[in-house]
């Protein structure tokens, strides 16, 4: 996963392509949240990319409690066959879940806090 608050050289092209999706934080979190599974504008799919392809220690997921009516946010240890760990937040709402886990790993990647709704 590429730590964007930390690349090498502040004029790279990379830097400039993480300052402008980080200056539009609050902004891809909107699209996001209006369509949080299907087509997504390009800057987008680059952060989701990001976001999937982060290592899995420490990584937020959801985790089903009840199929397709309760899920439980849990982190991934990042070592093969050892169980999540579960947090204590539950979510009745899908949608809302996902919102929460977009901020969660926003905040890790990018070291900013978007506003939740």
């Amino acid at each position: 996963m590429t730590d964007f608050q930390t690349l090498p050289d502040p004029r790279s092209p990379t830097r400039a392509v993480w300052n402008d999706i980080l200056s539009r934080g609050e902004e891809l979190y909107r699209e996001y949240c209006q369509t949080p599974i299907g087509a997504h504008s390009p800057n987008l799919q680059f952060v989701l990319q990001h976001f999937r392809k982060a290592p899995c220690a420490g990584k937020y997921v959801l985790v089903a409690i009840e199929p397709h009516r309760r899920w439980r946010l849990a982190k991934l240890t990042g070592v093969r066959g050892d169980p999540v760990r579960m947090e204590s937040i539950e979510f009745d709402d899908l949608a809302e879940a996902e919102r929460h886990v977009f901020r969660l790993r926003w905040s890790a990647l990018c070291g900013q806090d978007l506003k939740g709704s």
